[in-house]
This record gives structure tokens, sequence and C-alpha cells, in this order.
């Protein structure tokens, strides 16, 4: 938990103003609500004539100023690059890591953000680009929270490829965010994602999160209920709440929201779990649903009920969704108020953007109730496409060139994935495999045309080209199986067209069980 700069002041931030920003989260009382990163972003930084990082004649004391926050009770977080140059141009840390790392540590920078500005040659160089600051931050022996953000320059899909907690402590899992409900283009609005960080549960743990990015709580663009469900959802999906309204002027019921111990006590659960989507319909645009349930570490569970569409809509959920038996005490956590005793279930009108978070108190819950919940069961696991908890589609933010969610009465579960090619893709995320290996994957698709080629990828390598035939109807499906090479635990496969036209139209995927 902590406050960024970036998206109240840019390029404008200032020493001087970090103070000042420091001093008012002690005054608020956002300190000690877990608020401690203060986190300087782009362009504090020039290098001297040795190669050195310094600050420029905005920072003039970095180091003075890791003592200010520090002195507060506060800790230092600063910004960088792993190109040659950061975002807004300033000098990157390409070729500089370890002296980066040492003069960080020197400075008592206790996070960093890491931003990936230029595009990598491939997945794999990104990967090894992370992987060299990772060791060199190790290699100081002080430390210094690793968060990075991959999605940059080509790679804006590259947060959800792959599980990035092998070279970060966390990983921002789409780009940008804006002060908007929904983006039709970049920036990211609430509702985007949460549409795309919701199908990444499977990989959040203690160690590893993933950053749905900076909370635009109390900057104008949205209203109170919009606000109640981004804070809400960031919470529920275990994302790390880095603040960046101006805390001197945070108007009063932001700031309470800001500050809301409950749902605060709900992202900082010490579990580490990322709620898992339980139920609710496909979000297209601003439109749909979800129920996302969150285990605690006191056996508790946190239910939330999302609207995400323009209207309000009676939303439902109940204990034996989880897997827990009986009845419960179930808690408003914007309120702190219980709404019903011993019930097993609740049904409730949620405003249109708006969400319903309760944490339930269930006696009869078994002490296993969350592990068996978090943990798939073995056996063969089949996928749609248009399920909220495991796809995405990438190209979305035109409207009519992204990869788009179809009805299709022939498939299994009444929709399908067309449009995939170019930058179109389709991503199954949390595909899960009981050992490493190769797999016989059958993919159930529609195409009534000539044959088409399809990229698939496994955890964002092991490209191969798979041609689908092409039967002459599309009221209808096919199958195929494809070789895939998975690790055990979770994977995500892609599907794309690298190749020229289109891919084949999505409806399924089903991986065999294994022993």
């Amino acid at each position: 938990m902590g406050w960024n700069a970036w998206n109240t002041y840019g390029c404008g931030a200032t020493q001087s103003l970090i103070e000042s920003v420091a001093d008012s989260l002690v005054a608020n009382g956002m300190r000690d609500a877990g608020y401690r990163y203060v986190n300087v972003d782009d362009c504090w930084m020039t290098r001297d004539a040795n190669g050195n990082l310094t600050g420029n004649s905005n920072y003039p004391d970095l180091k003075g100023l890791g003592d200010y926050l520090h002195a507060r009770g506060l800790k230092f977080g600063i910004y960088e690059s792993p190109g040659a140059k950061t975002c807004a141009g300033y000098s990157g840390s390409a070729g500089h890591e370890v002296n980066d790392a040492n003069t960080f540590a020197s400075w008592g920078v206790d996070y960093l953000k890491y931003d990936y500005c230029e595009s990598a040659s491939s997945l794999s160089a990104q990967v090894a680009d992370f992987a060299t600051m990772r060791n060199a931050l190790k290699a100081t022996g002080r430390p210094i929270v690793f968060s990075i953000n991959p999605n940059s320059g080509s790679n804006t899909g590259a947060g959800v490829t792959r599980d990035w907690g092998d070279v970060s402590d966390q990983a921002r899992s789409t780009e940008d965010i804006g002060n908007q409900w929904w983006g039709q283009s970049w920036p990211n609005g609430i509702a985007n994602i949460v549409t795309e960080n919701a199908t990444l549960a499977w990989r959040a743990k203690p160690g590893t999160f993933n950053d749905a990015d900076m909370l635009e709580v109390g900057n104008g663009g949205l209203n109170t209920t919009e606000e109640q469900t981004h804070f809400a959802l960031w919470a529920m999906m275990a994302s790390p709440l880095i603040a960046s309204a101006n805390p001197s002027t945070v108007n009063a019921t932001s700031l309470a929201l800001l500050k809301n111990p409950r749902l605060i006590a709900i992202d900082q659960d010490t579990l580490g779990i990322q709620a898992r989507v339980i139920g609710g319909s496909r979000l297209v645009n601003s439109s749909g649903s979800l129920v996302l349930a969150k285990p605690l570490s006191n056996g508790d569970v946190a239910l939330a009920l999302y609207n995400g569409s323009d209207s309000a809509q009676t939303l439902s959920t109940s204990l034996a969704a989880v897997g827990i038996p009986g009845t419960g005490t179930w808690t408003d956590q914007y309120t702190g108020s219980v709404v019903q005793s011993g019930a097993a279930a609740i049904s409730t009108q949620v405003p249109a953007h708006g969400t319903a978070v309760y944490r339930v108190t269930a006696p009869g819950a078994p002490a296993s109730w969350s592990t068996t919940f978090i943990n798939p069961g073995a056996g063969a696991h089949g996928y749609e496409a248009e399920d909220p908890a495991h796809t995405i589609v990438a190209g979305r933010w035109t409207g009519n060139s992204g990869a788009t969610f179809a009805a299709c009465p022939a498939c299994s579960g009444g929709q399908k994935v067309s449009w995939i090619g170019g930058t179109n893709k389709l991503y199954f995320n949390g595909v899960y495999a009981q050992n490493p290996g190769t797999y016989q994957v059958t993919v159930q698709y529609v195409n009534g045309g000539g044959d088409r080629d399809a990229s698939i990828w496994t955890n964002g390598g092991n490209l191969q080209k798979v041609s689908f035939h092409g039967n002459g109807n599309w009221n209808a499906t096919q199958t195929a199986t494809v070789q895939l090479t998975l690790n055990a635990g979770y994977n995500t496969i892609t599907f794309g067209n690298e190749y020229g036209g289109w891919a084949p139209d999505i409806d399924r995927i089903s991986v065999p069980a294994t022993g």
C-alpha cells in the first residue's frame, strides 16, 4: 500500500512536493491506515559524467528524501526502466543495472517500479531484462520490493501471457489505468481492468501479486458508486493499493473509502489469495456481471457482487457456491453493518457500475474449505472461450477491429470468439495441468470457410502453427487435437494468427487428465 505521484502530477512532481505529500499522508491518517510506500515516478533522473544516476534539479537530494520519508514512518519508492530511456525519455537502466541497484540501496530505497517502455525483441528478452535488475537488487542485500510493468512498446499483452512471479514481487497485469469507467482506447478504464485481471487469480499468492495499477479514487473521474467498485474490487483482487490523489485535498467521501479498514483488511489478508470468479456473465464493453469469492485467513469468505452494466441488476450468491455448508453472518464491508444472520445466501439489487461486498462468517465451514475451493480437482478440465473466469481477448480497444464474443447456438456454451488474427488474440488463463508434459488438447471451433491457420502459444512461448479444417458451415462446430506443452499447475494458452488472415472461431478447449 502506498501513494504514487504520476496520475496527479506526471513530470511536474518535485522533491519538495513529495515531502509535502508525506506530511499529508501522516496528517490525514492514510499512513496509519497502511499507505506506507511513497513512490517517485518518472522524470526524476539524470546521469553524471561517470554514468551514475543522480536526481535532476527537481530532486536535489534523493538520499535526503529517503531519510525524510523514513523519519515519518514511511517507505521510499522510486522509478526506472530496463531500456535506454524511460517512458518519458529520461535515462533508463540498460547496462547500468548493478550500479543503479547499488545507488538505490545507498539512498534507502524500499520499492522499485520498473517500467518496460521499449519494445522487446522477444518475451524471453523481456524476462531476461527484468531478471537482470532483480538479481542486482538482491545482491545489494537491501530488501527492495520489485514491481514491474511488462505492458509497453509492442508488448501490450505481456502482462497476461505468463506468470511473472519468477522475476518480480508484483507485476502489472494490464496497460495503464485511466480516470474513467470504461476506455474504448488507451488508457484502461476500471471495467476494462476488472475484465482482464479477474482471470488471473490463479497466479496470485504471497510473493507475487497481480498489480491492477494505481487507484483513481479521489481524482474526480468516477462517481461515488464507481469509486466504491474500484476500491472494493482492487481489494478483492489482492492488488497493491497505490493511491494517486492529492492527499491534502482529497474529498472526505473518497478519503473515507481509501481508509476503509474492512476493505483494506480483505486486500491485505495474509493468505494473499486473489478472489476467484464463481459466477456472472461475460463482461463486454460496460455490460455483464461477476460474482467473486476470496478466502480469508480466519476462515471467513469475502463475496463481491459486481454489476458492470449501465442499469441496476439483482444479483445473488450463496455459501454453497464456495463449498461452505450451512449458514453465516453477512457483514456489509462499506458500512460494517450486519445485513443478515443465519443466512445461506443473499440476493440484492446492485446499482449500475456498483459492487456489493460482504464478509461472511460461517461457523459450519470446514477448516479446509478454502484449500478445496482454490485447488482444482484431478481429471480433465474444459474451458469455454466466453468464460469470464478464464478468458480475455486482445485487440479489444476499437469498436470494430477487436476479437469479439459472438452468439453461437451450436457452441457448447452458446458463444464463441471470432476475428482472431493480427493483433487480436484470445487468451485462456488458468489452464490446469496436473503434471508437466505434452498434452493432447482438444479445440472445438467453428470454420465455415476454407482451411484456416492459427498461432498457438503456451505461456508466451512454444509457438506452433496449426491448420484447422473448414467445413463450409458456420452453424456447426468441429474438433481438432493439438499437442501443447504445459507446465505443472496453471498455464496460459493463446490463440492468434501470425500468418495473415483469420484463425477459426473458438468455442472451447479441453485438457485431458494425466497421472
